[in-house]
This record gives C-alpha cells, structure tokens and sequence, in this order.
C-alpha cells in the first residue's frame, strides 16, 4: 500500500489511461479525487476506484478555466483534507489529422488549453498548497510526439512538447521546496477508444508493432504503473525526469 494515506488529485480520469491511473492509486490505499469534463465521466471513474474502499469524489470541472480549476482544487483540500500527489493527465488528441495549411485555428487553442493551459493551472493551483506544506508530487501526461516531429500534428505534439518543458520549469524551481515534478510519456497505448479504432480499419496496429521492439502496444496498466513509482517515495530524488512508455518505440533507430 504505497499510498496509504495520501490524497491524490487525478485530472481527466473518467476513462482510459486517467481512469487506470486513478484506481491504481486507489488499489495502493490513496484517497482519490477523480476530475472529468462530465460529471457522469468522473462518476464513472469514482466508481470503479471506490471498489478497493477507499475515499473517492468525482468532481466535474473544465481544468482550462482558471475559476473552475480553483474550485476545485478547495473542494479536494476541504474534504480529503489536502493534495499529496497531482496527475495532469487532462489531453484531448488532434481529430481529425490533416495538413497544417488546412487546420482550424480554433481546434489548436482548444487543444492547446486543454492540453498545455489545464496542466499549468492545476500546478499553480495545486502548488500553492504543496509549497506550503514543503512536499508533494506533481506527475504530467505528455507523450512520445512531444519529441519526435510528426507531421500534420502542429496542435497536439506543440502542446505535449510544452507540457515537457513546463515539467522541466516547475521541477527545478519547486525542488527547494520539497516537489518533485516529473512527467511520463506514452508511446501507442491499447486503450478502449485505439482497439475500437483498429477493429473500424482505422488504425494500422501492425506497423506499429513493427518498430517497436518489445512487440507489444502498452497497456493502460503500464503507464500507470510508471506514474505511481514517480508519484511513489522511491523517486523521492528524481526531478524533472521523462520517462517514456512505448515499449522501445522512440529508441529504435531502424525504421521498418
């Protein structure tokens, strides 16, 4: 139980990879409060982590509205009694893909304030608590297109990459106080919505599996995975590290 104890604020967690995140912090004995965009989402996700009988609260909010992430962030410190651990996990993908020339700028400031904006607020408001208190644990979702160049992603790999950098920032100018700021990128992850997308023809899941040298697309357990131990007291002198989960996609230098 590696989180006995500890209050763990988990963003955009009322499906896929926040979801699995959220109860794994649940099955380690943490108090957990589960955000979506939807209360129905984020009930969703409260109910599968209240299976290991813990505390658990879903709480609606738009995390790229600065009021509404502010609220939020007093309504877990009220009732959980504080936050240990924040997961910015909060992303929407680039759909549909298509050449930059011919994108709607409005599609990339929504993705880029869901998924750079939402994780700047919560930290600036999550933090201010963790300063206070000298300790906590700040875990972002970026992604393997944050360092590498895909074309026809000018909205989604920018915002991740930002994320990346953000990591960075906050790690060094919050350490003295005692939070670490780290962050996990995942490479292609069998989730509900991608197997859906594969069965549809949509989804080319075999040239994947062709670069990626382990011979498997992860699961959402395996990011989960990677968050706790960032989130855990074993990575207690690890800042403003990025660990990428992709089974070795990123390191193969042999494109094939």
């Amino acid at each position: 139980m590696r989180f006995q104890d500890k209050n763990v604020l988990v963003t955009g967690a009322g499906r896929g990879i926040g979801r699995e995140i959220a109860v794994s912090f649940a099955r380690e004995g943490a108090s957990v409060a589960i955000n979506a965009a939807h209360l129905s989402s984020a009930e969703e996700g409260a109910q599968a982590a209240r299976e290991f009988g813990g505390r658990v609260i879903a709480i609606e909010a738009d995390v790229s509205d600065e009021a509404q992430v502010n609220a939020m962030v007093d309504r877990v410190v009220a009732e959980l009694g504080g936050i240990d651990v924040l997961i910015n996990n909060a992303g929407v993908s680039q759909a549909p893909v298509m050449p930059t020339i011919e994108q709607d700028t409005a599609d990339f400031e929504r993705i880029m304030n869901t998924n750079y904006r939402s994780a700047y607020l919560c930290s600036k408001a999550v933090g201010r608590h963790m300063v206070s208190k000298k300790s906590g644990k700040i875990v972002n979702l970026t992604s393997i297109v944050a360092l590498t160049g895909i074309p026809m992603r000018t909205s989604y790999a920018p915002s991740k990459a930002a994320l990346l950098n953000l990591t960075k920032v906050l790690a060094v100018e919050w350490a003295p106080h005692g939070i670490n700021v780290n962050s996990v990128s995942p490479g292609f992850v069998l989730t509900d919505f991608v197997q859906a997308l594969i069965d549809q023809g949509k989804f080319n899941k075999d040239s994947i599996l062709k670069r990626t040298p382990t011979g498997r697309m992860s699961a959402p357990a395996d990011i989960a995975e990677a968050v706790l131990f960032l989130a855990s007291d074993a990575a207690k002198n690890i800042a403003g590290v990025d660990i990428s989960v992709d089974g070795g996609w990123m390191a193969n230098g042999m494109y094939m």
